[in-house]
């Protein structure tokens, strides 16, 4: 108790350190920040809307415009927002960050964060049947350790029932407006951003959609600022489906969000945020390795992470010294009240951000599973085309134990078309924290790749090899799944993007191991393709005021393995071949939509005796609209 108590009054004496510091900030000019290499998969530039040209010049008019700037486009509307706390500053290699913005999450489909990371180059994901069902990211055989979660900079840990990894169904996307991956050789660290409102004008969203199996979903938010730099944001989403045709039963997600901030400056700023999950599903059959019937129990789970974060500035530009201090709790109740778990977590970040290069120490303190962690981040471009990032990260464990994990990547870019790329990763670290026997492993990730790049085309081809590593199973699935071998793999990574028109894109990524025997879940010949028409704003029509989107999905992979059960034999992962479709059609600030899942009907499983939805579509209507 008297942790949890220190942890949050370090929070709140820090903050108001930091107001105190705000009175007197530097203003000493600095150059313009130059902004990190992202692989932003955003879409094309807009084309010129040529259906209304300039009219000639008016001389019998005085020059001064005596029209009125329109209330939503004059600068005074606009108000100050908190900064983005989460992902490293950069400037970063160009494959070291994925970002989705919001036009990304308007228009990829995706229902869920595990759908949405599928566009990750060498992403598997594995989920219990149909949507609302568990779902798991692997990544380079790392397991359920293979995604960590920040939401706008709060830590989202594992807890309650499963302590090991996170259940990206639960993670609500329609509240987001912007996410970033930061790519490791073996871990994506993935930045939440939560959706805010820059101007004075009350934003509000409505949302429903139906499909196969009863899957219905619904979404409510509504978003406003003020004068003095008071801002609001609340939403609803829930998603509910019957999946009959894998035999999984009911399930539900319900999803609350809460923001007030205040931000009369873009020098301070407070922030606070309530999220509340709650899940109910049926229990089913399903029969594990060996034969074995096993019921997946209903976990009835609710979880709450409340949160209250300040921040103070030396300067108005986002450049110069920053501190971030953050404090809040995570509360999870379960139907078996032996999985009941609550956390207290307090952090603070110390930044500071010039033209060529950024840092950040940031300290966090839990009082379950790691009391301490301790992270340094570094981004520098100290040359033309030459960029590198390094980053440290030590935990103290429950237990007595200790965790290191360093990293590094480096780009050379000789000439704009081409770019040498590499990056590595060293542990000396626990794979499950929460786990008080789980002992430390030590293993070396290396990869490396070239990058040709050009208007019509990108590719990039990297090669890596992730060392030995037993990883842990996510939670629900630890009775059914048999245990992961621990094996060094090496991998050949190919990603692309073609874009013949400014219309069309056909875009993708192609992994491919070496060797004969492979982690769970890094099967041979895995692939993701996408075939993407979008109308761009053609010009016949007014800007905005129409937009449509048309897109197949195909991935597929071959016979691979799931693990090892008690005999030491491989349990086989069985190959497949899936297509998704999606038509979207925006008429100004709504979006009618339809998707399709498993257009083909392929019968498939990635999780053993689970059978998945064959096939399922949904449809739908999305509308935003300023009140």
């Amino acid at each position: 108790m008297t942790l949890r108590a220190g942890g949050l009054l370090l929070a709140a004496a820090l903050l108001g350190a930091g107001a105190a510091g705000a009175q007197n900030p530097s203003r000493k000019p600095l150059p313009a920040p130059a902004a990190p290499r992202d692989t932003t998969r955003a879409a094309p530039a807009q084309p010129a809307d040529t259906t209304h040209p300039a009219a000639p010049a008016d001389t019998t008019r005085p020059r001064t415009d005596t029209v009125p700037v329109p209330d939503s486009l004059s600068p005074d509307t606009f108000r100050a927002q908190l900064p983005r706390l989460g992902a490293p500053a950069g400037p970063l290699p160009s494959g070291g960050r994925i970002v989705f913005d919001r036009d990304a999450l308007w228009y990829s489909g995706a229902m869920s964060l595990g759908e949405l990371l599928q566009q990750v180059p060498g992403v598997f994901l594995a989920r219990a049947g149909w949507v609302g069902r568990p779902e798991v990211v692997h990544y380079a055989g790392q397991g359920a350790s293979s995604v960590e979660l920040y939401w706008d900079g709060y830590a989202f840990d594992p807890i309650g029932r499963d302590s090991a990894g996170m259940d990206l169904s639960l993670i609500s996307l329609g509240l987001l407006q912007r996410v970033e991956v930061e790519v490791l050789p073996t871990v994506l660290r993935v930045y939440l951003f939560s959706d805010g409102q820059p101007v004075r004008h009350a934003r509000t969203e409505t949302s429903f959609s139906t499909g196969d199996a009863s899957t219905n979903a619904y979404r409510i938010r509504y978003l406003n600022r003020w004068k003095d730099g008071t801002g609001l944001g609340v939403g609803v989403e829930f998603l509910g489906t019957a999946a009959a045709r894998s035999d999984a039963g009911h399930s539900n997600n319900l999803t609350l969000w809460g923001k007030g901030s205040w931000a009369p400056s873009p020098r301070f700023g407070v922030e606070y945020q309530a999220i509340s999950v709650s899940a109910n599903r049926d229990s089913f059959q399903v029969t594990s390795v060996g034969g074995t019937p096993f019921a997946i129990p209903n976990p009835q789970s609710h979880r709450t992470d409340l949160f209250l974060r300040g921040f103070v500035a030396s300067r108005d530009d986002g450049m110069g010294l920053r501190f971030d201090a953050l404090a809040g709790s995570t509360t999870y109740t379960d139907a078996t009240s032996a999985f009941n778990r609550d956390e207290l977590q307090s952090a603070a970040i110390l930044g500071w951000r010039a033209q060529h290069w950024s840092s950040d120490l940031t300290g966090r303190v839990r009082d379950t599973s790691v009391p301490f962690e301790l992270q340094w981040r570094g981004d520098a471009s100290p040359l033309a085309g030459l960029t590198a990032s390094t980053s440290a990260d030590w935990r103290s464990l429950i237990g007595g134990r200790r965790s290191l994990d360093l990293s590094a990547g480096l780009e050379f870019r000789p000439w704009r078309a081409l770019a040498l790329h590499g990056a590595a990763r060293w542990r000396d670290a626990v794979a499950a924290p929460a786990v008080a026997t789980d002992t430390v492993q030590r293993v070396t990730d290396v990869t490396g790749g070239v990058m040709l790049t050009s208007r019509l085309a990108d590719l990039d081809v990297s090669y890596t090899r992730h060392g030995g590593y037993a990883p842990p199973v996510y939670g629900v699935f630890d009775t059914i799944v048999p245990a992961y071998p621990n094996l060094p793999v090496r991998t050949v990574t190919a990603s692309f993007a073609f874009r013949p028109t400014l219309y069309f894109t056909l875009a993708g990524w192609v992994r491919q191991p070496l060797d004969p025997l492979t982690s769970a879940y890094e099967p041979p010949d895995h692939a993701r393709v996408t075939a993407t028409f979008r109308s761009r704003l053609l010009p016949i029509l007014r800007r905005n005021a129409f937009d449509l989107t048309t897109e197949v999905a195909a991935e597929s992979w071959s016979h691979g393995a799931l693990g090892v059960d008690q005999t030491g034999a491989e349990v086989r992962l069985p190959g497949a071949v899936v297509f998704d479709a999606r038509i979207e059609i925006r008429l100004v600030s709504a979006a009618l939509f339809w998707t399709l899942r498993n257009a083909r009907g392929e019968m498939y499983s990635v999780i053993p005796g689970v059978p998945m939805q064959t096939p399922g579509q949904r449809y739908g209507i999305r509308w935003e609209f300023t009140n």
